[in-house]
């Protein structure tokens, strides 16, 4: 039995023979005396009785006290990207630009008047219909495409990093949604996209792509010849994106993928670039953890450009998405100041198109 005693051997001294000193013989007696109140006092300090008083009253013994079960922890709940994403309960209204390109967009310079005209045309949506209440944001351009290779030979290069730091900032202190627009080029996709993994662990920060602006086969230069995208250059961008909630913990992400010009499914040859921008829009990967968005982009500005832009809706967002079921919003581009030259689509007529977009940019 273990004590709280130091353990040591207890050494008896052997018996005296007869006739041995009485005085070892008393000694030996206090020597056993002493040992078996130790043990006693060592037996007591364990809880067991070693000595019971005699007669009728029953002893009673010291129970050890039984240490408290450990409580279980609360099973912490698992993460849910659904908490917070903004479609599809919300409608996004953002400004476009290239930052320091006053042609681009309303967007591309940083101001409290910019900022107050992006709130006023929120507004309108807003009132239009109060079901999906407005996010604003800012579609800004962070790799520009450009008509000569450049030192990667990607015919495209980054925004510098303090420009983009300071949409991002702007962004997070006025609550708007920054959505990072890649031209890619002759880059590869995920090259471009992972240039900016830091930022898209942020959960304001969100994707879009311009596959006008794509040639994955090296075979065309950005505004000088027209592009050709397939699905397989974009699913790996899809899938990235769809990844990112769970890997950083944060709402579920939109993808806008613009189109200018119209599918290659059904066609003799897909991969024309004068026919079509998307050849095979059919196999864009289907993946429920991102909000997929085929944003109809094309500039109008002569009489007839409206019903045009309409057709283009009708038939590359509402006829697609129920033909081939892989992306679950529409959105629409108006150019103020292009458009404006003869009439300027109004946020009613916006709204009228079905399904209504969930994401309307307004460049110039």
């Amino acid at each position: 039995m273990t004590t709280g005693f130091t353990r040591r051997t207890i050494r008896i001294p052997a018996q005296t023979a007869p006739g041995q000193d009485p005085e070892r013989r008393r000694s030996r007696r206090r020597f056993l005396l002493i040992a078996a109140v130790v043990v006693g006092l060592a037996a007591v300090g364990t809880g067991i009785a070693i000595w019971q008083p005699t007669g009728d009253k029953k002893p009673v013994a010291h129970k050890p006290v039984a240490a408290p079960k450990p409580t279980a922890a609360a099973t912490p709940k698992p993460f849910d990207p659904n908490v917070g994403a903004v479609l599809p309960t919300h409608r996004v209204v953002a400004f476009y630009a290239v930052p320091g390109a006053a042609a681009t967009g309303p967007a591309y310079k940083l101001s409290s008047s910019m900022l107050s005209r992006l709130r006023a045309q929120g507004a309108v949506y807003q009132k239009l219909d109060p079901a999906h209440p407005v996010d604003l944001g800012i579609d800004l351009v962070v790799d520009v495409p450009d008509r000569f290779k450049g030192k990667g030979g990607t015919y495209s290069h980054y925004v510098d990093s303090s420009t983009v730091n300071q949409y991002v900032q702007f962004c997070e202190k006025n609550h708007l949604l920054l959505f990072l627009d890649l031209n890619i080029g002759w880059a590869k996709p995920m090259t471009v996209l992972n240039h900016y993994d830091n930022l898209l662990k942020l959960p304001f920060v969100n994707v879009a792509i311009d596959p006008e602006w794509m040639f994955p086969r090296h075979n065309g230069v950005p505004g000088v010849n027209l592009s050709n995208v397939r699905a397989s250059d974009l699913n790996p961008v899809i899938k990235a994106v769809a990844a990112m909630p769970m890997k950083y913990h944060v709402p579920r992400k939109i993808l806008i993928i613009h189109q200018y010009r119209g599918d290659g499914d059904g066609k003799s040859n897909p991969y024309a670039a004068g026919g079509s921008e998307i050849a095979d829009k059919a196999h864009l990967v289907d993946d429920p953890r991102v909000d997929l968005v085929i944003h109809i982009d094309s500039v109008g500005g002569w009489p007839g450009d409206i019903a045009m832009k309409e057709g283009q809706y009708k038939k590359w967002v509402a006829g697609d998405m129920k033909k081939y079921g892989n992306f679950q919003y529409g959105g629409f581009k108006i150019f103020y100041k292009l458009e404006a030259k003869h009439k300027l689509m109004t946020p009613a007529q916006v709204m009228s198109m079905k399904p209504a977009p969930m994401v309307v940019t307004y460049g110039n």
